[in-house]
């Protein structure tokens, strides 16, 4: 398939009909209708059926679109950069970070990095840690913050921060004020805990293993930020990492480290093999800071 047959099998698949595909390219319909007609005859197989004015996607067009929205996304960014040169801005740093850092950490480590980069557009996307690695692989976006480590082979990894696994409870819960508390107390009741495919979640699993703990039967969430509030709301202790509940103070919960601790680090995921620019650099010490002060 050429680039203009991807454009008009993207359009497409995006309008559902030659007529709005053509609309959104801003050329006539036979043109659309020609340009598939060629692609379909390269490749040796039908792309769309028609039923009721509409072009619907066949097997081989629903298993092809993936990679063509990810080409599409690229080219995107390509147009963004060559803009952005001729015209002297900043190219767009893209950031992909998991939600719970987002929340509070994220926030923080902006101001650091406007200071330097006062006009430099940024894009935000908040993925899970496996989503955000293969992210990182493709190019698809230059930073990439996640817990722990994953060992990508496309994957380059800088420990950005270390914090540690802490357990949160409404302040008013109890009249314990201890600083820690042992793990093997906490998972002895329903707790709320961070599912075992994040590798925080894994971490945790296999500290409790380790010890001989089986755990009592609570909540599995995904995200650190959602245990806490749920934490907030009664509904149980959770086991969360440092960072997150640097901000506990505000939502009024009571925060004591876990025995024996767990180390849970946050690390900057890069494309192995090239050299990051600048203001990558600039928001990965920018990050740090602001984890360092709230770990």
């Amino acid at each position: 398939m050429r680039l203009k047959h991807i454009e008009v099998f993207n359009a497409i698949m995006l309008t559902g009909s030659a007529s709005a595909a053509a609309r959104l390219l801003h050329v006539t319909q036979p043109a659309i209708t020609q340009a598939l007609q060629h692609a379909e005859l390269q490749l040796g197989y039908s792309l769309f059926t028609r039923q009721r004015n509409r072009l619907v996607p066949t097997h081989e067009a629903q298993s092809l679109y993936p990679e063509v929205q990810r080409l599409m996304s690229q080219l995107e960014s390509v147009r963004r950069i060559a803009t952005a040169l001729g015209s002297g801005e900043d190219s767009e740093l893209r950031i992909l970070i998991v939600p719970s850092l987002a929340v509070h950490v994220l926030p923080a480590a902006l101001k650091r990095f406007r200071r330097r980069h006062p006009k430099r557009p940024v894009s935000i996307q908040t993925l899970h840690t496996r989503e955000i690695a293969r992210a990182i692989a493709l190019q698809e976006g230059d930073v990439g913050i996640v817990y722990g480590s994953l060992g990508h082979p496309a994957v380059h990894e800088e420990r950005v921060a270390t914090g540690r696994l802490v357990c949160v409870t409404p302040q008013g819960e109890r009249a314990d004020r201890r600083t820690t508390v042992a793990l093997e107390d906490v998972v002895r009741t329903p707790f709320i805990r961070i599912d075992e495919r994040d590798p925080v979640g894994a971490m945790l699993a296999d500290q409790w293993n380790r010890l001989g703990h089986t755990p009592a039967p609570g909540i599995t969430v995904q995200t650190h930020h959602i245990a806490m509030l749920l934490a907030e709301q009664g509904f149980g202790p959770a086991i969360i990492d440092s960072f997150t509940a640097h901000d506990s103070r505000s939502r009024s919960l009571h925060v004591r480290t876990l025995l024996p601790e767990v180390p849970v680090e946050v690390r900057a995921l890069l494309p192995q093999g090239l050299r990051s620019p600048q203001p990558v650099a600039d928001f990965i010490e920018a990050f740090g800071a602001a984890a360092g002060a709230a770990a």
